[in-house]
């Protein structure tokens, strides 16, 4: 058991060379302990603003953090001092969702990212959150590559940056007004920090999201779990996989047998 965390602990990763351990914490702090030696953290990292996710360099000498005020900070594991920042709160650019009342460039202030992965060679930087966008970030000039969008589907929700006309009324949006007038609940509106919703109203909109980021261990490909799901990108555009004159007996046991 490792206490000192003064708050919910949010992310953890260990270090791909040594016995180290990253914790991200809301109490606005990283800490690295050595899991093998139980004497408390090794280093405190301390942040501006809560810290969501952490993730190690493959070579273990580097760490990244994000935090929510949508940066991401690199710091040396070795002299635990911070050798760089990204600023990512113009890349994520969230969009609206029909039931909020503030825009999107206000909403944009909220969002930061969740999910952080370095690619094989340590030079880049794969960053996704609340948003319909995941970003590449070069690390060595600490700016934007490239930047994905992971649907275009209009009818999840956070995908414009501005509300439908067509769904305006002189009341405001049509997802706030409470239409019942048959003396039931009516609309059900999503309370603050709920991101599910109402999973059995019939007009469930699902966000438009990114939970988790990865590089494949060569570098030329990366996954994100996404509203849509599974979304695979490869550099690789080349057919991989052409089989030729298949029939029924070709099986497994049969290419084993010609292998031998």
């Amino acid at each position: 058991v490792l206490a000192g965390h003064e708050g919910p602990v949010a992310c953890i990763h260990f270090s791909p060379v040594t016995a180290l351990l990253a914790t991200a914490s809301w109490d606005k702090t990283v800490k690295l302990w050595d899991v093998f030696e139980n004497k408390g953290s090794r280093e405190t990292l301390h942040l501006s603003t809560d810290a969501l996710c952490v993730a190690f360099r493959p070579d273990g000498k580097e760490l990244a953090v994000g935090s929510l005020d949508s940066q991401i900070t690199f710091w040396d594991v070795e002299s635990a001092t911070q050798t760089g920042s990204i600023e990512g709160k113009f890349d994520i650019a969230a969009g609206r969702s029909s039931s909020q009342l503030v825009t999107a460039k206000k909403t944009a202030s909220s969002k930061s990212f969740t999910s952080l992965c370095y690619s094989a060679d340590g030079k880049c930087l794969l960053a996704a959150g609340k948003s319909k966008n995941v970003c590449i970030y070069s690390i060595a000039e600490q700016m934007l590559l490239k930047k994905f969008e992971i649907s275009t589907n209009m009818s999840l929700d956070g995908m414009q940056e501005m509300l439908n006309r067509h769904k305006m009324t002189e009341f405001g949006a049509m997802a706030l007004i409470d239409t019942a007038s048959d003396g039931s609940a009516g609309q059900h509106l999503c309370l603050p920090g709920v991101t599910k919703g109402d999973m059995s109203s019939r007009f469930f909109t699902p966000e438009a999201k990114v939970s988790c980021v990865r590089f494949s261990p060569t570098g030329q490909q990366w996954a994100a779990t996404t509203t849509e799901g599974l979304l695979v990108y490869s550099l690789d555009s080349s057919l991989t996989f052409d089989p030729f004159e298949l029939s029924v007996n070709v099986t497994p046991d049969a290419v084993l047998k010609q292998l031998h």
